[in-house]
């Protein structure tokens, strides 16, 4: 028994999250389709003919935007309401996985102290992002709502939501423009020598995210959202891991105090009256640095039997892809 999948991409390689790293997994058929335009509606019609189940896995991941909605909401929305809606006209179509974040669950760090809560479960939707505020996460939400709202006007197929953290992981092609490749690989560079960013962040493989997706589509109890967090580390316990893979690297040895990243924040935004895209703005200083996180994957390893690897050996593969590629 194998598995025959077709891959509708602009790139050629956003499908290849469903493969990857999965152990004894059989394929008897892999075909790509490419296009271009995956905006444009019915896109979608012809490749969904004859699945049983289909994966929506991309969206774009980037941190600066200077126009936010084209690059990032329209997108997420019209993308994902494209796939739902050929779903409903394939009559093959039995159950949807969706790829969505805990951006959709949580905006900013503060939130989890401003609502009183130890640990993000799927409960929670994002309440604090918006088109100007961590333009991304609101993208995530506003696509996850719409594939839920889309989902309960139907009655033909199922809808399961993945949920994943920060990824990280050794990447299918030879170059990537993830937002977590570059975070790894500015920390090799040495571009934070002078301090750890007092920022707390939760992590998972994309190994794991595959093999989640894969039990969502397989287990036949699979409902709702599924949480995909292995850990969640400050800044020093991940210099501690890299340090052990990378002794000889210069790792920063302290925490960037608030003063100081409110300092560069000023600056950042300062420099954006001149075209430039800010990396860090007042807003998140105040919202994400030095403020815990946390989140409840037990739904997904109770339910699907999700079972991460350990975030060591995800660090130490991610830091030998980027050494092995980028170099």
């Amino acid at each position: 028994f194998g598995y025959q999948i077709t891959i509708y991409d602009r790139y050629d390689r956003a499908g290849g999250l469903l493969i990857y790293g999965i152990p004894n997994f059989k394929l008897e058929k892999f075909v790509v389709e490419r296009r271009t335009n995956l905006l444009k509606e019915g896109a979608y019609l012809l490749p969904m003919q004859g699945c049983e189940s289909v994966f929506h896995v991309a969206s774009p991941f980037t941190i600066q935007s200077k126009k936010p909605n084209k690059e990032l909401i329209e997108p997420a929305v019209k993308g994902t309401q494209n796939v739902l809606e050929a779903a409903n006209q394939a009559s093959s179509v039995k159950r949807v996985v969706l790829t969505s974040s805990v951006a959709a669950i949580y905006g900013d760090n503060i939130d989890m102290q401003e609502q009183g809560v130890e640990r993000f479960n799927e409960s929670y939707f994002n309440s604090s992002s918006s088109l100007n505020h961590q333009p991304y996460s609101f993208s995530k939400l506003l696509a996850e709502k719409m594939a839920w709202e889309i989902y309960q006007n139907q009655k033909k197929w199922d809808l399961v939501v993945i949920n994943p953290s920060f990824i990280l992981g050794p990447v299918l092609s030879k170059t990537s423009n993830s937002e977590s490749i570059n975070f790894m690989n500015d920390i090799l560079k040495g571009k934070f020598y002078f301090g750890a960013p007092g920022l707390i962040l939760s992590y998972v493989d994309v190994r794991d995210v595959a093999l989640g997706h894969l039990k969502a589509y397989e287990n036949e109890n699979a409902e709702g959202r599924h949480i995909l967090c292995t850990s969640c580390l400050d800044g020093f316990e991940l210099m501690d891991i890299i340090r052990e893979f990378e002794p000889d690297l210069e790792l920063p040895t302290k925490i960037v105090p608030i003063w100081k990243m409110k300092l560069f924040a000023r600056w950042e935004i300062t420099k954006a009256k001149f075209g430039y895209i800010p990396r860090v703005s007042p807003e998140t200083v105040k919202e994400y640095m030095n403020k815990i996180t946390n989140y409840d994957s037990s739904k997904a390893r109770g339910t699907l039997g999700w079972n991460p690897i350990e975030i060591n050996d995800s660090i130490r593969d991610t830091l030998n892809w980027i050494k092995h590629k980028l170099d």
